[in-house]
């Protein structure tokens, strides 16, 4: 390669500017070790929590994967803009260090391997000025759609939360608007230097930056000279370092904390909410101030980006209540960030000895994130979906229901029935647990306790509190239990010795009742073994399948969707009376969302003759909350429009003669949305078992 094919670097630059230049970096370096050290203080603040340290390098891939991939960014709209400065900031980096390496740690090079590493020349340096003009080109595009977007379109997403419950910092002050205009003039003074220097070296050969050439022959034109580009070198240098300084102590802290976040990311199931240890020893249940979250947790709040994305399909901002998820992390962190010097003078007061200084500020669950807010989550899970840098918001709420239950015996008045159920009868309804089999009446079902040889049972339904109790969906039971009977599946079910799988004490944060009856449970199936337990309810699956193993009871656990389409792919169910409609299944966010799994049921339902199987824009992992997930079924909606409305309408789009379903609580809330429109003549809702009894034939008594 032609070695004249390059450009000297640091040209023209005095060495008065380039000891500038350098000790700029040893004053940015010293910056972010005071940024993190500071950062780490606060963090720190927070208690133990889970392992966040185990299988390291899956940890490590999944950062790379979606913190370099940005798969969660550019899949929403205008995520595209993010991601063209996002990469166009990296390549500009990369380019600098490219630079410098062929520059500064050229001689080092020659010291430590005994070789020139210099490879800044010939087709190399050709290939590389057309991509370093290629990344400015990216960036300005991205930072000017960005001011676009923020200035003329104002998307709801970017609100912020109200100024009283936000810290008077520079952070805040600053906002994103300077990081991004610092990121323009950046951009264009490096285009200006550019093509200040092809325009005094006049080099021999065609320089590749397609956009420093007109840059430099408009530069040209204007009588720019050497001292023109000795100066802009000054200027450029020192707006770099600017936006340099900006990621410890602006927004732009995302770009560092947000891999980081991702690297301790929780690992497990979506949903999954952690125990409570040490029930018997523990003085306090839940959190009710800041320092007692987990240092994840505080983490989290550190790391927001404040871009909105959990809020898109928020089932609680979409009709118009209190809780925004995006505002509860952001008001928790600045709650966090006033109290930290309380906190940490504390810490520090406590090894001396001495009396520990007092809060005196607002109180965490009342009067930052209010109890409104708290008690609004219906636990769906989008906003974890939605964030790009895995923020973990259930757990977080649902702790501070725990402390409310727990602690001050405060809840919403409806819930308390529903928890007297669970305690005396073993179900929220609150019916005698001796009628939990009566559903099954003449169907022949046998229970496990009468079956001789457990062990030959091929599958335990687990039929839960609505399909034992509640009679729209009692039919469901029936329906799903004949379907099992013409595929000659031999089950059992446990009868009265089922009991709520207590998710909604759990949701709604009665960690001390879930744990008494989910003990329970657990006792029952462990002494039964069972090889495999199948439920039409999702929210029983989930505990079954991923909280139930903290209590020692690990399972094979299938929902009826994937059932019912294993045993129409295996010949043993045979769908063949055509229903001539168009369908449209609502998936439960405790199966699609949580647990990942949608394709059971929509296999389900094309294997029935003459469907038109319709899916709206919001389904799958996307799907839209029916309404009365998180307890919220138990409990009356006083905010804004009703969820199960808003989700009905959506439905409605896709102009579906039935609506399926996969969980008792949609049927019943879909149901509800059906009547309340009048539209029963219209729109039929089904479960997914009774379409598909329907198609085979199956006599449902």
């Amino acid at each position: 390669m032609n070695e004249q094919i390059t450009r000297p670097i640091l040209w023209n630059v005095p060495v008065a500017f380039i000891v500038i230049m350098y000790g700029l970096l040893g004053l940015l370096l010293a910056a972010f070790v005071y940024a993190g050290w500071r950062w780490y203080r606060v963090v720190s603040l927070g208690q133990a929590g889970e392992n966040r340290f185990d299988r390291m390098p899956r940890r490590v891939m999944l950062m790379l994967r979606d913190a370099i991939g940005q798969g969660y960014v550019i899949r929403e709209t205008w995520g595209w803009m993010h991601y063209a400065f996002y990469v166009s900031f990296i390549g500009l980096t990369i380019g600098t260090t490219i630079v410098m390496f062929n520059s500064d740690l050229r001689e080092a090079s020659k010291f430590l391997f005994g070789y020139d590493l210099y490879f800044y020349y010939g087709d190399f340096y050709l290939f590389f000025k057309a991509a370093m003009d290629t990344f400015f080109l990216l960036l300005v595009t991205g930072v000017l759609f960005e001011f676009f977007r923020r200035i003329v379109r104002r998307p709801t997403v970017l609100n912020r939360p109200p100024e009283e419950k936000v810290v008077d910092n520079w952070e805040n002050r600053l906002g994103y608007w300077f990081p991004m205009t610092l990121m323009l003039l950046v951009v264009v003074t490096g285009l200006m230097l550019e093509g200040a220097r092809i325009n005094a070296l006049h080099p021999s050969f065609t320089e590749w930056a397609y956009l420093g050439r007109q840059v430099g022959a408009l530069e040209g034109a204007l009588g720019a000279g050497r001292t023109f580009h000795r100066w802009l070198w000054l200027v450029h240098v020192l707006l770099v370092y600017s936006l340099l300084f900006c990621f410890p102590f602006t927004k732009l802290r995302h770009f560092i904390f947000g891999p980081l976040n991702l690297l301790f990311r929780n690992l497990g199931p979506r949903g999954r909410l952690a125990p409570i240890k040490d029930f018997e020893n523990a003085e306090t249940f839940g959190v009710s101030q800041v320092e007692q979250y987990t240092w994840k947790q505080l983490l989290d709040m550190a790391s927001c980006l404040e871009c909105g994305r959990c809020t898109i399909n928020c089932p609680t901002v979409n009709t118009g209540k209190t809780l925004n998820p995006k505002y509860l992390v952001i008001e928790q962190r600045e709650h966090l960030l006033q109290k930290a010097p309380t906190l940490l003078a504390a810490k520090a007061t406590a090894k001396d000895g001495g009396e520990a200084p007092a809060w005196e500020g607002p109180d965490m669950i009342t009067e930052v994130a209010t109890e409104a807010a708290v008690w609004g989550c219906t636990t769906c899970g989008w906003c974890e979906e939605g964030c790009p840098i895995g923020i973990e918001h259930i757990q977080r709420i649902v702790d501070m229901r725990r402390n409310l239950v727990l602690m001050e015996a405060k809840f919403p008045q409806q819930a308390t029935n529903a928890f007297k159920g669970i305690e005396v009868q073993g179900n929220p309804w609150g019916l005698a647990q001796e009628k939990r089999a009566e559903w099954a009446q003449g169907l022949d079902i046998p229970e496990m306790a009468a079956v001789e040889d457990p062990s030959s049972i091929e599958i335990l339904y687990w039929v839960g509190c609505a399909g034992s109790y509640d009679e729209r969906n009692q039919r469901v039971s029936r329906a799903f239990s004949s379907l099992m009977k013409q595929a000659g599946v031999k089950f059992a079910i446990l009868g009265r010795e089922e009991m709520c799988t207590g998710d909604p004490a759990r949701r709604l944060g009665n960690e001390y009742l879930y744990a008494t009856v989910a003990q329970q449970n657990v006792e029952t199936l462990n002494r039964y073994k069972p090889r495999r337990i199948v439920t039409q309810c999702p929210h029983c699956f989930h505990n079954l399948k991923n909280e139930y193993p903290d209590f020692g009871g690990s399972y094979e656990v299938v929902h009826e969707a994937e059932f019912i389409a294993e045993l129409i792919k295996s010949g043993r169910l045979k769908p063949s009376q055509a229903i001539n409609e168009r369908i449209t299944y609502h998936d439960p966010c405790y199966m699609a969302r949580h647990n990942r799994k949608w394709d059971g049921a929509r296999e389900a339902l094309r294997a029935i003759p003459g469907t038109d199987v319709a899916d709206v824009e919001l389904s799958k992992n996307r799907t839209f909350c029916c309404g009365a997930g998180g307890g919220c079924f138990w409990k009356e909606e006083h905010e804004g429009t009703r969820i199960n409305q808003k989700r009905f309408d959506q439905i409605s789009g896709a102009k579906p003669r039935t609506l399926a379903v996969g969980c008792p609580f949609c049927m019943t809330m879909m149901e509800d949305a059906v009547k309340s429109r009048s539209l029963e003549e219209e729109m039929r809702v089904r479960d997914l078992a009774e379409l598909v009894a329907e198609s085979t034939g199956t006599q449902i008594k």
